[in-house]
């Protein structure tokens, strides 16, 4: 079967928050003032304007914070999905902690949702200051074990180490509390000064302090070390997953499979084209609401790009590339295309080579981005 015959991943960006973040540079505004159902009746309009015959394999409603729209209106969301499309393998939807209420979870888990990403980010009520985080460790707690008292038996936890005067102590003590709840799933990312937003201002003008990145590097490697002491598989850079739990709408992403992107500033990659939607909401129901898409970039990526795209993705997940898989799905061969970018990087270490695949080491995950660097240039 082919890949268009199994479906793609749908994923539909809520732009809404009830505050922004001082590090996000995700699109997305004040959610007070605008019509959210007849936001959620434009994101419909969308999916159904794409003629979808075969049921998406993954939906994926992120954000912006999807649970800041008001509960019926998400609710009624995810049940027009449902019944659209049926029951969907993995339908997740990303909840902030302080608006994960049961009767939300409930509403979720009735209307076909079987997997939520919780946004705890910290386990230290400094540290969610730090972030501008409107909820503190304990709600943390309640939203996983409402989800859990709902139904849910698919559980993520986002958490950020890396954090401005942060310390080791403070970020085994978020680890150590992320592991006595009974979740499924979590994802570690590094915090990151995006352009454009806040932190990076405050740290131009030196009212913001970032720790040295040989702190951050053991951050990550003590992250490693205790989520799979605690059963977790390590199965991409900054994701972990009990077994049987691997998030399936993100591994798409990561081996370059199609998903459909909704909503305002969504990105898509499907029959051939890559995608993106107008960063502004006025404009995308405008376009929407006339009966057209709402794209602010479209191109047609050509076969080399793919394979570039392909392997630089792939690199991501621990398995690395696999080299029959990956000259079926791009026609070319990766040591022809990439030979000297994967000497150089074996050389250093960061890189390991088998007759099936090529994967970052250990060492290597802490150097990912380097790596990755040299695969954007094939030899």
């Amino acid at each position: 079967m082919t890949e268009k015959s199994l479906g793609a991943g749908l994923y539909i960006h809520i732009p809404f928050c009830q505050r922004k973040c001082p590090y996000c540079a995700f699109y997305s505004v004040p959610v007070s003032g605008r019509s959210m159902d007849r936001f959620a009746d434009a994101l419909l309009r969308e999916i159904d304007l794409y003629k979808i015959t075969t049921p998406p394999e993954t939906v994926y409603i992120g954000g912006g914070s999807p649970t800041c729209l008001p509960n019926e209106t998400l609710i009624r969301l995810a049940h027009s999905l449902k019944q659209r499309f049926g029951s969907v393998e993995e339908f997740t939807v990303e909840c902030n902690p302080a608006q994960a209420n049961a009767e939300l979870l409930e509403g979720l888990r009735a209307s076909g949702v079987n997997r939520i990403s919780i946004g705890a980010q910290s386990f230290d009520a400094d540290e969610l200051k730090v972030l501008g985080r409107l909820h503190d460790p304990g709600q943390i707690q309640t939203a996983v074990q409402s989800a859990q008292c709902a139904g849910f038996e698919n559980i993520g936890l986002d958490l950020i180490f890396g954090l401005p005067d942060s310390n080791l102590m403070a970020w085994q003590n978020t680890l150590e509390k992320a592991m006595t709840l009974d979740v499924q799933h979590v994802s570690a990312y590094s915090l990151t000064i995006e352009k454009g937003t806040p932190f990076e201002k405050a740290v131009q003008q030196g009212s913001l302090t970032m720790i040295d990145e040989a702190l951050e590097r053991t951050m990550y490697e003590l992250a490693c070390v205790q989520f799979e002491k605690a059963g977790f598989g390590h199965y991409e850079i900054s994701n972990f997953a009990r077994p049987g739990f691997q998030c399936r709408h993100n591994l798409r992403y990561w081996k370059n499979r199609s998903v459909i992107g909704i909503g305002p500033a969504s990105a898509g990659w499907y029959q051939g084209k890559r995608t993106t939607n107008v960063r502004d909401i006025d404009a995308y129901l405008t376009h929407i609401e006339a009966g057209r898409f709402a794209r602010d970039e479209e191109q047609t990526p050509d076969l080399e790009q793919i394979a570039i795209e392909t392997a630089v993705l792939n690199l991501r997940m621990r398995q690395g590339i696999d080299l029959a898989a990956y000259k079926q799905l791009t026609g070319f061969d990766l040591d022809e295309l990439f030979g000297e970018a994967i000497q150089k990087n074996c050389d250093f270490g960061f890189l390991e080579t088998t007759e099936t695949h090529v994967y970052l080491t250990d060492l290597g995950l802490s150097f990912a981005d380097t790596v990755a660097a040299d695969f954007t240039s094939p030899d």
